[in-house]
């Protein structure tokens, strides 16, 4: 298995994605693992094979949560090279402090 060079830094779960029912939790989790590499202008390129290793599913369920998750607009594909897919976070998180909750939900694009 390769080894990639995410920014992940724990399992916290930005409250608007926790609470969201508008994907399951492996495309929660999917998400979640794409914006750990782009939040700070990396690209991720995680094959559909590791993914589905990863989150113990299906190459094609992987597929599947990519496609769902872009078009809901959480992510977009920079890229496809016809070996691999390019993928990056549209969502963007803001903290307040002194708010009880953080992180704003907003319908602007890419905000939660």
């Amino acid at each position: 298995m390769e080894k990639w060079e995410s920014n992940f830094q724990g399992i916290w779960i930005p409250r608007s994605i926790y609470l969201s029912t508008e994907v399951n939790w492996c495309a929660k989790i999917l998400f979640l693992e794409i914006h750990s590499f782009t939040e700070n202008g990396r690209e991720c390129y995680m094959s559909n094979r590791y993914m589905a290793s990863f989150l113990n599913i299906s190459e094609r369920q992987v597929s599947r949560y990519i496609s769902e998750l872009k078009a809901k607009g959480w992510i977009e594909e920079t890229a496809f090279n016809g070996r691999k897919r390019y993928l990056r976070s549209l969502l963007h998180f803001e903290f307040m402090t002194g708010d009880p909750d953080p992180i704003i939900l907003s319908g602007e694009s890419g905000y939660f």
